[in-house]
């Protein structure tokens, strides 16, 4: 038995109440599925022939002959549905032009004796596509790339690889990129333009780091459009990253925050107790802490899965932070309300919950559910600003400082780095050591002094 290729439209219609249209390809009982790249309304299918309507049918005379009365009106009723596109030939012609290359690609794995099925037929047929693509422009591929992340709702690389592609579409002034011209040189190029735009340092690497990305685990590995020896950033040098300052609180600092006297009606009441509550939960990330509900409180204990990393972290709650949740407890109507008054619980993202939510929720649910919880990050870090100024701390008050304070009064009661590290849910201990090692000016200052201490 042989692979059947036919044009199908999807049962269900898109949001405008058009059928996408895909090739359906059959084998040994599976099937599967490649786009046809149009969507059109029922009536214009004609399912017989597996075709979109290019002319209305007629009802000849032979045919009035063969048919019965019921039949006759049917095709009467059926002539009144049908809808013509005026690119109604284009499509067919597309259609046939996919088979085709099916038909093309099943030719080469019979004549190699590779193993067939529906999926391999997809993805060669995807690829080639890809190929093509790439050839022609590789900003194009890097768009399906970025369109690929955010289906499989990798919402935040999605739009880090949207961000580099704007910059290359720019650098590039809109014309296409071929990939015979995706070279070392063309890195350089690249790197230089950005530096002429006066971006950051640390910013053009991250840039940088998304093409590479791109180009050795997508184009390279996972689609085989470019052969590893032709990997631009072999003999590329990327710009090294700035250190940044890690600023901290000490103890006087954050008492001075406990001290704060604000109305409950003011936000900066709520951004604070959003701050504190993070120190005294071994520094929350701010995006986490946002999205917190009644229901990751269990038993004395707040329990949420990291949204960076995916693990599940637990943390015994102090006193401190029993204090804070229990002036937001009379407000909760239900356990999943968010504890935070920064997201609204009755937005439909509210009522993703669990794990399993979030990855039956739609890509663009969870876009508008993390470009809201960006806005009040951006907000709350704001607030901390003149909060900073009200407790009289001279220093740049930001949500990821009560992580830097945690890092650093822990490594100061002598808490071993392992346990620093668990507690921060660091995925490496490395990345901890990095943590400590820009926090600990003190006891370089110390050795320095015993140095010269007679």
């Amino acid at each position: 038995m042989k692979p059947k290729f036919r044009a199908v439209i999807f049962p269900k219609p898109y949001s405008k109440g058009e059928f996408p249209l895909f090739i359906q390809i059959y084998f040994n009982t599976k099937r599967s599925y490649i786009s046809a790249g149009y969507s059109i309304p029922a009536g214009a299918w004609n399912e017989d022939n597996a075709e979109v309507w290019e002319s209305m049918p007629s009802l000849t005379k032979k045919l009035k002959e063969t048919l019965k009365e019921d039949e006759i009106k049917a095709f009467k009723e059926k002539q009144k549905s049908i809808i013509l596109l005026p690119n109604a030939e284009k499509i067919n012609a597309d259609i046939r032009e996919i088979i085709a290359k099916l038909e093309e690609i099943l030719k080469g794995l019979e004549v190699n004796k590779q193993e067939i099925s529906a999926e391999i037929l997809k993805r060669l047929y995807e690829n080639k596509d890809k190929n093509e693509n790439a050839r022609k422009d590789f900003i194009q591929y890097i768009q399906q790339v970025a369109s690929r992340k955010f289906q499989n709702r990798q919402i935040r690389t999605a739009e880090k690889y949207e961000v580099m592609m704007r910059k290359l579409k720019a650098f590039r002034h809109d014309k296409p990129l071929p990939i015979d011209e995706l070279t070392t040189s063309l890195l350089k190029d690249f790197q230089l333009y950005l530096v002429k735009q006066e971006c950051h340092v640390n910013y053009i690497h991250v840039n940088l780091k998304a093409l590479r990305t791109i180009i050795q685990k997508e184009a390279i590995k996972e689609d085989k459009i470019l052969p590893p020896d032709k990997n631009p950033f072999i003999s590329f040098d990327m710009p090294k990253v700035l250190p940044s300052r890690k600023e901290k609180l000490d103890m006087k600092e954050i008492e001075s925050l406990e001290a704060l006297k604000y109305p409950e009606s003011d936000i900066h009441f709520h951004i604070r107790n959003a701050f504190l509550f993070s120190l005294y939960n071994a520094g929350i990330r701010i995006g986490d802490l946002l999205q917190l509900k009644w229901c990751n409180i269990r038993a004395g204990r707040l329990e949420y899965n990291m949204g960076k990393t995916g693990k599940i972290r637990s943390i015994r709650l102090l006193p401190q932070a029993l204090k804070i949740l229990d002036f937001y407890k009379p407000s909760m109507n239900k356990e999943s309300d968010f504890i935070f008054p920064f997201l609204d619980n009755g937005a439909e993202y509210a009522r993703l919950i669990s794990p399993e939510d979030f990855q039956k929720a739609s890509p663009e649910m969870l876009a508008y559910l993390f470009k809201r919880v960006e806005c009040k990050i951006a907000e709350c870090n704001a607030g901390l600003k003149g909060i900073a100024i009200k407790a009289g701390i001279k220093k740049k008050l930001q949500n990821h400082i009560s992580r830097h304070s945690f890092a650093d009064m822990a490594r100061k009661k002598g808490i071993s780095i392992y346990d620093i590290s668990k507690m921060l849910g660091h995925s490496d201990i490395s990345v901890t050591q990095g943590y400590i090692k820009s926090l600990d000016i003190e006891a370089m200052d110390n050795a320095m002094e015993e140095v010269f201490n007679k």
